[in-house]
Order: structure tokens, then sequence, then C-alpha cells
């Protein structure tokens, strides 16, 4: 088995996308197939070999919408014959207009010509498409109404017809590139290449021929080429490409950076830490790519909808000559509404509105520092009404602080830092980097001799000739220690060395600033009920859901009760479960809920591999702001369907009726188009939630 990624070429029907993606994955070598009409990408999964993928990919291509061209990503392709093309269409414009002022014997021939000059692109297109069987095509549909306006001796109509639908295929093309610049530039944060040290001094290098382990010079005003550990020099740093923070970060001398900040100020000595292929910012800008592929439903239903609408509208186009012509009425009157009726069922706007929507959507949460991995979860969130939170880095900073030490009988307090020290030295546990932060010792990897670490619960070590344990009070308890301190404070770990309890240790944790605005946007965003989960104390968790105005919390749980508690909070809820945690280890809860969203920061990887949804700069606000922009792309892809389908069946009500014309009706379908597509770019407009 394996996957193909092409680019495409000349792609600029969004209806015919459908039907090529429908197409290749009825060959039978091929699995899976995704076609990603707004970033022009080609994603194939084949089962078996298949010979000359390209060959028979691009015949299908050309079958459905002749000019479309796969080519192997990053091959350089031209377009032909662009020039040729508006010339001959400005020509023939220009004769279409001149021939009003002939003598009529001479304007049917020069009329005739004219048409085919404006005309023969779209006519040959229709022609290739008709011989593939592809009958209910853009250009095959344009093609029988003007046509039909020849025959009917509107020479100059049908000519029009054809320029203003060309003209509008151009400006439908360049308001889709539009919207794909827009999100483009956006993420247009990965630099070309890095200035790397050699023997002789400096040189620049491409990416792709960085180490990891080489060092780096970052000049103030250049953006940080790959990740790395800062070996010299001070400078603030622009994060807000990545992350949407506008605040600049102070970075000096063994602080961790990333691929894709601005360095401000001072000039930056970067030991690289990954390479190209294993940067933040890689990692990132491959997730918003290939967020396409995960498409939402209402994606997928208005494809399957397009395939059964034209079709419809073809025949009910025929059914409005044949029905009045039977009934004695004048075929030539029928026969030019029924071709009106014909030129504005063409169903692109419907096809653009809702990826377009969704493509902008992810565009702007990528901007805020939002990682959406896929616009399936713009849907989700839209009918999330129950929110589950970790406590400990998510709604609490998870910096904790050494507050007291209570010791046995008078005991030695450094003795029983020292023995939580060692325990915790190799976890990542918020408890181990206060310990570490407030007891500096000495640790000697070789002295370990036995290591069981219980997560959630507490930490057996074998040390030299010592054995020690650190742990909740049920962990120390099921070891045989009865008699425990039990202060009166919510968050304590106790100590034993060789079999003699040393005392505890309390921690402190704050609320995370900001965390209870972005809970009361939530409310106001549609959601209905909050919940914490917590492994703290139930005197802890209930002052911190006290604090923030929770519904629910439960405490005391270890991982696989939180696991359980949210199963039961599924399948109770009405409406989509989230779950928002900090990535390190509530992957499990992430995977379950309908969308996890991660809290972890830029530089935690786990988040960013884990969570559905990942917010870079783990600031509360982009919670509100995810929601927001979910609801906000819902309400636009019903805006663009109501728009394209109640001006669509409008005009062709007209067209019935006598009222429009051929005129009004190539107007009206590439207004609708446009009309979409920029109700869409509003969006990038979006107020950021306060």
């Amino acid at each position: 088995m394996s996957v193909e990624e092409y680019d495409i070429q000349n792609l600029n029907c969004a209806s015919c996308s459908t039907k090529i993606e429908a197409e290749i994955l009825a060959l039978p070598e091929v699995s899976s197939v995704n076609l990603d009409f707004l970033n022009r990408k080609l994603v194939v999964q084949y089962h078996t070999a298949i010979d000359n993928p390209l060959l028979r990919l691009n015949r299908i291509a050309a079958s459905i919408e002749p000019g479309v061209v796969f080519t192997e990503k990053t091959a350089e392709y031209a377009e032909p014959g662009a020039a040729w093309h508006w010339i001959s269409l400005a020509s023939g414009a220009l004769i279409l207009i001149l021939n009003q002022w002939l003598p009529p014997y001479l304007q049917s021939w020069i009329g005739v010509g004219a048409y085919l000059l404006v005309a023969h692109r779209v006519l040959l297109n229709a022609g290739k498409s008709l011989l593939a069987k592809q009958v209910f095509t853009e250009q095959f549909l344009m093609s029988i109404a003007t046509l039909g306006a020849l025959i009917l001796g509107e020479y100059l109509e049908a000519g029009a017809v054809m320029v203003l639908y060309e003209i509008g295929q151009w400006l439908e093309h360049r308001a889709i590139d539009l919207s794909r610049r827009s999100v483009k530039n956006l993420l247009a944060v990965k630099p070309e290449i890095a200035h790397l040290h050699i023997a002789e001094g400096l040189v620049d290098k491409r990416l792709a021929e960085i180490k990891t382990g080489d060092t780096i010079s970052v000049y103030p005003g250049e953006r940080v080429p790959l990740d790395g550990l800062i070996t010299k020099g001070e400078s603030t740093v622009d994060t807000s490409s990545l992350t949407g923070e506008a605040e600049p970060l102070f970075v000096t001398e063994g602080t961790e950076i990333f691929a894709g900040f601005v360095n401000n100020s001072g000039l930056l000595e970067v030991k690289v830490s990954g390479t190209e292929a294993e940067s933040t910012i890689t990692r990132i800008l491959n997730l918003i790519e290939e967020a396409g592929s995960r498409k939402s439903p209402q994606e997928k239903f208005i494809t399957r909808f397009a395939r059964v609408y034209t079709p419809a509208v073809v025949l009910i186009a025929f059914l409005v000559f044949l029905i009045p012509t039977l009934l004695g009425n004048p075929a030539a009157v029928w026969f030019k509404r029924s071709l009106v009726f014909l030129i504005v069922s063409c169903p692109c706007a419907l096809v653009i509105s809702i990826p377009l929507s969704y493509f902008i959507g992810i565009g702007i949460a990528a901007k805020r520092g939002i990682i959406l991995k896929g616009s399936v979860f713009l849907d989700v969130l839209r009918q999330v009404r129950t929110v589950v939170f970790d406590k400990t880095g998510t709604l609490t900073t998870g910096d904790l602080q050494i507050e007291k030490v209570y010791t046995q009988n008078g005991g030695d307090p450094l003795e029983l830092l020292e023995t939580l020290y060692l325990c915790e030295y190799t976890s990542s546990h918020p408890f181990a980097r206060a310990v570490k932060s407030a007891f500096d010792g000495l640790y000697d990897s070789r002295k370990v001799k036995a290591l069981a670490e219980y997560p959630g619960k507490g930490i057996v070590l074998e040390y030299g000739a010592d054995r020690l344990i650190a742990g909740s009070e049920a962990f120390l308890r099921d070891r045989g220690c009865v008699s425990l301190l039990n202060p009166a404070v919510q968050t304590v770990v106790h100590a034993v060395k060789n079999d003699v309890y040393l005392g505890c240790v309390s921690f402190s944790d704050t609320v995370k600033p900001g965390i209870k605005p972005a809970l009361a946007n939530l409310k106001q965003l549609g959601v209905r009920s909050t919940v914490m989960l917590s492994g703290d104390r139930a005197a802890k968790a209930e002052q911190v859901s006290r604090e923030l105005g929770l519904d629910t919390f439960y405490a005391e749980l270890l991982p696989q009760q939180k696991l359980a508690k949210l199963e039961e909070i599924i399948q109770s809820a009405e409406g989509k479960v989230a779950f928002v945690g900090d990535g390190m280890n509530d992957a499990p809860a992430l995977a379950r809920a309908d969308a996890g969203i991660a809290m972890g920061g830029i530089g935690n990887q786990a988040s960013i591999e884990t969570a559905d949804i990942v917010l870079l700069n783990d600031r509360p606000e982009q919670l509100a702001g995810v929601f927001q922009i979910a609801r906000q792309t819902g309400k636009v892809v019903v805006q663009n369907i109501a728009l394209a389908l109640v001006i669509k069946v409008l005009v062709m009500a007209l067209g019935v009726s006598g009222i429009s014309g051929l005129w009004e009706a190539i107007i009206a379908d590439v207004g609708v188009t446009l009309l979409v597509v920029f109700n869409s770019l509003r969006m990038l407009r979006v107020p950021r939630p306060t």
C-alpha cells in the first residue's frame, strides 16, 4: 500500500473536482482519494501497484474538465495559450459589437464567426467532455444555451453570454485565489535558509542541509529557521505568527526557541535541536495542509447533492421547453426560456461555498495560534454543549510550588526533600518540577538499581543502598505505612526512606489568568455545562470549581478513572462533548472526546500529535476563540447555501416567466459564485473574543 501526493493545475470548477475525485476512487487499484480543490492538491492511496498512475489520472481529469493536469509534487508547469485566448476573446467581442452596424446579409455570417472566436475554447472542452460521456458539465450547458441563441438568430446575445461567462470564470478564479493567498499569507512563516557556523565562518545553507547539533545565527529582523536552544545572545522574539500572542517574548542563553519566531533585536546563536522535517513549524504547517482531508459532513453532503442537482435541473429545463410547446405555445419563446434555466443551473456556487468557508475558518484559527486537524472539528465544536476540563495545567497554571514541609517527629526537612528529589528526578509530573525547582541535589543515574512509576499514585526507587518511596497517602498505605501525617491542606506528597516515614510536602497552585472570562464566553457561545476532572483532593478541587463557577467537578481521580468518568459524561450529555487538557497525560481522554483540545503550548509535541485541536500559546482566550470561529464558519456556510439556492431559484423563475434573459442569467450565475466567495472572505474580519 502506498500514498502519493500530486499538484493540480488549471482546476477551476469545484463541481468538476467532485466528479474527478469520484472517478479516481472508482479505479480498482485505489483504496482512498482526497482532492483538495482549494489547496490544489490530490492525495491517492493505492492498495496495489498501478502502471503509469499520472497518465491514468490525467486521462480521467481531461475527460471531465479538459485542461486539468496532475503533476508530481513541486514540478514546474506552465499553462499554454493563455495570451492567445484573451486576444481571441477581445477580438471576437469587438467584432460582435461592430457587427450591429453591418448590412443584414453580412450579420449572420460575421456573427457566427465572431461567436466561434469567443466560444471556441468552451465548445472544444464541451465536446471533449461529451466524448468522455460527461454530459452535465458547465461548458456543455453553456454551449447548448448559446448555440440555441444562435439558432434563434441572436448572435450578439450568444457571443455576449460567452464573453461574460469567460470574464466571470476569470473573476471567480481570481476571487478564489485571493482567498487562497489570504490564508497562505497568514501561514508564510517558514524561512528557506539558515546561517550555519562552519570552521571558516558563516555560510548560508538550505534548511534541508542543516543537521541536529549544528549551530546557526539568527540576525535581528529574521525568522528563526529551525527549533533549537539559544547558546549565545539575548533578545525579544515575536511569536504571533505561530501562537497569535502579540506580546514579545524575552529569550536568552538556555532558552528553547522555535522555527517561525521573529528575532526582534539581538543577535542569537542557536544550537539546532531538530531537522527541518522535525521542526515545530513544519509539523504545524503539515497539519494545516492536511486539514482538508478530514472533510466535514456538510462538505460530503454538498458533493452528493451536486451530483443529483445538475441532472435534475437539466431535466426541468427540457420540460420547460417541451410541455408548453406541446400545449401549443410558441416553441421559440419557450426554447429561449429553457436556455436561461440551463445557464442558471450551474452548481459551482453551491460546491465552492462550503469548502471555501471551512478553508478560511481553519486559516483564521491558524493565524491565532489554533491548529484544527480538519474542518470536521469546526462542525463538532458547533454542536458541543458540554466541556470537560482537566485541572492542573489547564484551569490552573500547573506551575506548582512547594508551600510547606511537614516532617515526622521533628525529622530532617532536607532529608525529606532529597528523598522526593531523587524519586521525582526522572518524572515530568508537575509535582516533580516543583520539587526539582526547590531542591538542587545530586543525582547519579549509575546508582539507580530499580525504578517503578505508578501514574497518579507514586514512585518506588532503589538508589544506591536506599529504598525510597514517594506518593499519595493511599499509595503509601498500600505499602504498609500506617501512621501518616494528614495536614489540613489540599495537595501533599509523602516520602519514605528505607521503610521509615519521613513526612510530606504540600504544594500550591493558582488559577490560570484569563480562564474565568474564557469560561463565561463559552457559556455565551452555547456551552451549557462545564465539568472539571481532577486527581487532586476534593477540598482543592471544590475551591477551584467554586472560584471559576464550574457546574460540576469530580476529584481524587486516577488517570483511568478520569477516562471512565469522561465516558459516563459522554453517555449522559446532550450534544457533543469536548475535553480540554494539557496534552501530556491526557491522551486517552483527548482521543475519546468528540473534540480533544490541548492547551499544551507550542513546545509541547505531545499536544500537537494527540489532540484534534491545539491551542499553541496556551492562553484561555484561545479556547473561546476557536468556539467563536466554529460558530461563525457555520453561519457563513448556511448563508452561502441560502444565497446560492434562493438567487438561483429566483432567476430560474424569472427566466421561465420571461422576465429575465440570457444576459441576466449569466450575470446571475457568475454573481452568485462571487457573492458566496466574498461572503466567505468576510470571516477574515471576525473580531477576537474579549
